[in-house]
C-alpha cells in the first residue's frame, strides 16, 4: 500500500516571467519561477507562488517556457526561516520545490501542448 502524500502540492497558473537556469556551486543547475495562481472565487486576482526546480525539469522549463505560459506545477511546500538583520525579527519564505510540470497553453501558439518529458 502507497503511504499517504503529505506534502503535496499542484499548481495550475501561469508564469510571470521567463524561467532563467542557474548553477550552484556544485555544478547543479536549478531556476527559480513564480506561478501567478488566480483565486478560485475572484478571477480578477491572482496569488504570486514562488518555485524552484532542479536538474533535467530546470532545464526544460528554461527551454520551453516563458512568460505567460501557463504551467502546471507538482511539488511540495518547503518553508524556511530567516532573521531580519535589522529587527531580529524571524521571517518565513514559502517555495514549491517542484518535480514535475505539465507545460499547458503557450500564448504564442494558439494550439500548443506539450509535456515534459521526465
Amino acid at each position: 500500500m502507497e503511504k499517504e502524500k503529505m506534502n503535496d502540492i499542484k499548481l495550475l497558473g501561469r508564469l510571470a516571467q521567463a524561467p532563467e537556469v542557474k548553477k550552484s556551486q556544485a555544478g547543479h543547475v536549478y531556476t527559480w519561477f513564480t506561478v501567478a495562481v488566480p483565486r478560485k472565487n475572484d478571477k480578477t486576482e491572482a496569488d504570486f507562488i514562488r518555485c524552484v526546480a532542479f536538474g533535467k525539469l530546470a532545464t526544460a522549463m528554461e527551454k520551453y517556457c516563458s512568460k505567460g505560459r501557463q504551467v502546471l506545477v507538482q511539488g511540495r511546500l518547503q518553508v524556511s526561516q530567516s532573521t531580519d538583520q535589522k529587527t531580529q525579527e524571524t521571517r518565513y519564505h514559502h517555495t514549491v520545490v517542484a518535480h514535475a510540470a505539465n507545460f499547458l497553453h503557450d500564448p504564442k501558439f494558439s494550439a500548443a501542448s506539450a509535456e515534459a518529458p521526465f
